[in-house]
């Protein structure tokens, strides 16, 4: 009776060391850095094959694809961007690459110039935090809920519609 005490302390002790590792293996496994690549990096054999002063929309939309980007006011540049991030876990993302080549056309549709941008070129945009001033007093809530008592309800409306 001694033996099968020890036998089943054992088993038991034998089965909680193996759920630990199973438990903390799933647990590892799962915060593993996660890798993205996010839009086009175009080959650079592709980018040496543009030429300036000769290769036009058509011939880089057909070597590239469409622009991941046209600038705003002037519809004469595009860009390719092209991004890979890590990620780990629950943690902000980690930008390790980002590569972006502007392609700047003439009037007449022609390559005028070819420029390559990395992650050094880029800059963190400063979000401004302010908020826009709201004329008139702020009520509590209190006097929200009251303010509207005795506003409903009163006489019906000359025309008929019975205060709808």
């Amino acid at each position: 009776m001694n033996r099968t005490k020890k036998n089943i302390r054992i088993s038991a002790l034998a089965a909680k060391c193996v759920t630990g590792a199973v438990v903390l293996t799933v647990a590892v496994s799962a915060c593993s850095s996660r890798l993205d690549s996010h839009g086009n990096i175009p080959d650079q054999e592709i980018v040496e094959s543009i030429r300036i002063g000769k290769s036009n929309r058509a011939q880089i939309s057909e070597m590239l694809g469409t622009p991941s980007a046209r600038a705003t006011f002037d519809q004469e540049a595009w860009y390719y961007v092209g991004t890979r991030t890590s990620k780990f876990a629950f943690m902000k993302a980690e930008v390790l690459e980002r590569k972006v080549l502007v392609i700047r056309f003439d009037d007449k549709g022609i390559v005028q110039q070819v420029e390559r941008l990395d992650k050094e070129d880029g800059r963190d945009v400063q979000v401004v935090d302010r908020k826009t001033p709201s004329k008139g007093k702020e009520l509590t809530i209190l006097e929200q809920l009251l303010g509207n008592v005795g506003r409903f309800g009163g006489a019906p409306a000359d025309d008929g519609s019975a205060g709808l």
